[in-house]
């Protein structure tokens, strides 16, 4: 193991990595530092320059998601085309604009990309009270993994740094797939948010909530309404959050630093979108939003508390009745082949970061009682144990809010991690 230091800021934010092959593929995604000051067209264009090829690369996820549903290629191209006209904030959808300006991948199919990628991953989120050694200061941080099965995404891997100027500080910090304009796993000072698929949403037996949910998906498609991660975004950048009007009111309004968590928890949950897990962190407590397309189950905890796919309702029960239930209405979702699947293997993941968790603050010596906390060591063993980390995982990060800051991020190759890898913890810092 190397040594961490949880308060180091990555020196690299002005340089820039190289398209990366299977055979150079790096652990630590490549730093990009964005300015938002500058017009959205321009913003993305050194790193569209240089991943052009990533980029390029990219176009093939389209065909390959048809391929899975079994859908006639020609037929949804050229309905693509008509329909994935635009993404609903102004402002991203003129930075996709910059990236079809360097590369001339179709606009259709950067749109599609930004519009359907938050529906497909599997992840594991969470939050945990954090110890620093040789210091009695605690704070929480922010846990994440994310899954998805397509190998060509991880190339595409990010790490970009939010300035509001050219020569400003650094405002806030998001991992993700270059092209992708939304958030699924960012921070600035003050908030960390991730996001989780979630393969079910409430009432999906009613025919009038299918025909709601549905409804909402399509109008976010036809960029009507913005996705999830797009109002992610408006929590995590600034620049966005002032121009990014959501189908309910502006969520600008929940974002002065004087807000607290509860505020967001009230706020989020009525803004229309697709059924998700949402896991939020200040540094002090973290909540997880079991979201519907407008309400949520708020889940909260000042110590521990972690979610991957499958509701907490699930956990109930018996384990084998509990997956049952689960298969049951995993079968009932549209997107229907191997959701099933899904649960089981989330559930699997939430069992055992739990059983790390609850071993650790188990009884020491004497019968004396642990301290609630972990360090950073420890916690990275964590989620970089089977199956936490799987052979779908694409990136594993730890955000701490409280200072704005991505703690440790690895970055996985296809085919690195098998179900009798003997480890898988080696520490990539930035």
């Amino acid at each position: 193991m190397n040594d961490i230091d949880i308060g180091r800021v990555s020196t690299r934010s002005n340089t820039k990595s190289s398209i990366h092959t299977h055979d150079d593929f790096q652990d630590v995604p490549p730093i990009y530092t964005i300015d938002l000051s500058l017009p959205p067209e321009q913003r993305y264009i050194e790193v569209a320059q240089e991943l052009r090829t990533v980029i390029t690369g990219l176009t093939g996820l389209f065909d390959q998601l048809l391929d899975d549903a079994d859908l006639p290629k020609r037929t949804f191209h050229f309905l693509a085309r008509l329909l994935f006209r635009r993404v609903y904030s102004k402002e991203q959808h003129q930075e996709l604009r910059g990236f079809h300006n360097v590369t001339g991948v179709p606009m259709y199919l950067l749109i599609a990309f930004n519009v359907l990628l938050d529906c497909f991953m599997g992840c594991t989120s969470g939050g945990v009270l954090l110890k620093e050694p040789g210091s009695n200061d605690k704070r929480m941080v922010h846990f994440r993994t994310l899954d998805w099965g397509m190998p060509d995404l991880r190339e595409a891997i990010v790490h970009f740094e939010y300035k509001t100027s050219r020569n400003g500080p650094v405002v806030a910090r998001v991992i993700n797939y270059v092209g992708y304009v939304g958030v699924v796993t960012g921070v600035r000072q003050g908030l960390s948010v991730s996001l989780n698929f979630r393969p079910y949403h409430n009432n999906d037996g009613s025919t009038l909530a299918n025909i709601k949910f549905y409804g909402n998906q399509l109008l976010i498609l036809l960029g009507l309404r913005p996705s999830i991660s797009s109002n992610i975004r408006s929590l995590i950048l600034p620049n966005a959050a002032q121009k990014h009007r959501t189908s309910r009111g502006m969520l600008a309004s929940i974002l002065n630093p004087e807000h607290t968590l509860a505020d967001i928890a009230h706020a989020f949950p009525p803004v229309p979108s697709t059924a998700c897990y949402l896991t939020f962190c200040d540094g002090k407590q973290t909540f997880v939003l079991e979201k519907d397309r407008v309400t949520a189950k708020p889940l909260v905890s000042t110590s521990f508390i972690a979610t991957t796919n499958h509701d907490v309702s699930y956990e109930t029960s018996s384990s084998g009745q509990a997956a049952h239930v689960a298969y049951t209405k995993a079968q009932k979702h549209k997107f229907g082949v191997g959701m099933e699947e899904i649960v089981a293997e989330s559930m699997q993941r939430k069992e055992c970061i739990m059983a790390n968790w609850k071993k650790h603050n188990g009884s020491g010596k004497r019968g004396r009682k642990k301290n609630g906390c972990v360090e950073l060591e420890t916690l990275v063993d964590w989620i970089s144990e089977y199956p936490i980390t799987n052979q779908e995982t694409h990136f594993a990060t730890i955000m701490d809010p409280e200072k704005g800051e991505i703690a440790w991020i690895r970055r996985y190759d296809e085919g690195e991690i098998w179900e009798d890898s003997s480890s898988v913890g080696d520490i990539s810092t930035v």
